[in-house]
């Protein structure tokens, strides 16, 4: 029996190639997924800003009962608003492990204004990002 028709399927050269582009694409891929994420360290310096603003505003709404300050903390990996109303108060915000923030305390006035000599740098790392505080109490990526 001649078997009549074509035969179907994919050529040696189809499948080298299909094999070729998908070695290419792993090559690329592979090393963004394994290196550490961007996302960490913007996360981080978007909490950071929310952070401040948040003390800031504590501030101007509870000072001048409460003294309102802020700390990062790159032993313990967190952010701590502190404040004294009728007692010692402390608003805590953790940051991933894999993040190296610069420590610093910023106390801030009735005004809103941040209690420091200048414009202060907090530095977030790896895929550094910086967060600026102005005297004014602004807070903004820089």
């Amino acid at each position: 029996m001649d078997r009549v028709g074509k035969q179907t399927g994919f050529t040696l050269i189809e499948m080298v190639t299909v094999i070729v582009i998908l070695g290419l694409l792993a090559v690329v891929m592979i090393p963004r997924f394994l290196a550490p994420s961007n996302f960490d360290s913007r996360a981080t310096a978007d909490t950071l800003i929310s952070s401040l603003r948040q003390a800031q505003q504590l501030a101007m709404t509870k000072a001048p009962s409460a003294n309102v300050s802020i700390t990062t903390d790159n032993s313990n990996k967190r952010i701590r608003i502190s404040y004294t109303e009728g007692g010692a108060q402390t608003i805590d915000v953790s940051i991933s492990a894999n993040i190296t923030i610069t420590a610093t305390t910023i106390p801030f006035l009735k005004s809103g204004a941040a209690n420091i000599g200048g414009q202060q740098t907090i530095t977030i790392s790896p895929n550094a990002r910086s967060v600026c505080v102005e005297t004014s109490g602004y807070a903004h990526a820089c």
